[in-house]
């Protein structure tokens, strides 16, 4: 299986929201899907001020995720959660 499922925690709407996403997704690529995503949701295009400023962190390791790297080289598994900060 290519996709992994990802649990997201949203502070600025203090939700938590269930995606799905490639393994070989980019954290930068997978950032960018789950802001849009959350936006069009919520019915509120300005959910984020400012989305360049946007970063993914895993629960797991504490530690923000590198942008050009790879869900999977990041360590993402299936069942993992993820802050968007």
């Amino acid at each position: 299986m290519n996709d992994i499922l990802i649990t997201l925690y949203c502070p600025p709407t203090s939700k938590t929201y269930d995606f799905w996403a490639a393994k070989n997704m980019t954290a930068k690529d997978a950032l960018i899907k789950f802001s849009d995503a959350i936006c069009e949701y919520e019915g509120k295009p300005d959910v984020f001020s400012d989305k360049e400023t946007l970063i993914l962190c895993s629960y797991m390791t504490k530690k923000a995720l590198v942008p050009d790297e790879t869900l999977e080289s990041a360590g993402i598994k299936s069942g993992d959660k993820l802050a968007l900060l």
